[in-house]
């Protein structure tokens, strides 16, 4: 059996059904859930140090609270792909090999992965590039709704300059990426987001903020 792994996750609420099917599908009775109940006191930035600082494996899942997976034994996956892929220190679900802005999907032909979306009760799957099968496809930087990061091969953790619930994936992304940290997107491991992303105000603030901040990186491109 593979070693176990932590999954941190912010929420609102807790809710013991979420964590129950959630566990599940890692298959592993020693899956370490470090979810935190938080009502936006504290920005997703640091929640997500603080469940790095309090996993206690080498693999840590970070996810939203409206994800189901549906991909069973993602554990092994996970595992597996770190292993056969040991200059890689981060592995999501959808990213891009050239983020040019904040708005990582600005090129719609440089976004890679595959992930489900659920909006008006019908689930679309959207397939921002061909299945990959048992390969990673390397990137800048991954969404942040399902990523895996192998903690003794980043170099940094979550900036928090960026408050609330936006810019906590795209700059963690980028401060490990330019210190050689590898990126990739996997398709091996499929969800279904219960929402679909919506950009409002304090998007548009932290995306000035980040573009003020990371903009002389950019485009960043492999």
């Amino acid at each position: 059996m593979s070693n176990p792994l932590s999954v941190v996750i912010s929420t609102r609420n807790i809710d013991d059904k979420f964590v129950s099917a959630t566990e599940k599908k890692f298959c592993h009775p020693k899956t370490q859930i470090n979810i935190y109940e938080n009502q936006g006191a504290s920005s997703l930035a640091q929640i997500y140090n603080e469940g790095l600082e309090a996993s206690t494996n080498d693999i840590v899942v970070f996810m939203h609270d409206d994800v189901m997976i549906e991909t069973p034994d993602v554990t092994k996956i996970l595992t597996k792909l770190f292993e056969e892929n040991p200059e890689y220190g981060i592995i999501g679900l959808a990213g891009t090999n050239n983020l040019m802005s904040g708005m990582w999907w600005q090129d719609r032909s440089s976004m890679q992965g595959q992930v489900k979306h659920e909006s008006n009760g019908k689930i679309h799957r959207n397939n921002y590039s061909k299945d990959f099968g048992k390969t990673l496809k390397e990137v800048v930087a991954v969404d942040g709704v399902f990523f895996a990061i192998c903690k003794s091969r980043i170099a940094n953790g979550f900036d928090e300059d960026f408050q609330g619930f936006h810019f906590y994936d795209i700059p963690f992304c980028i401060n490990n990426f330019v210190k050689g940290v590898k990126i990739g997107v996997t398709t091996k491991i499929m969800v279904v987001h219960k929402s679909v992303g919506m950009v409002n105000d304090q998007w548009k603030t932290n995306k000035t903020q980040f573009e003020v901040k990371y903009g002389n990186l950019l485009p960043l491109v492999v």
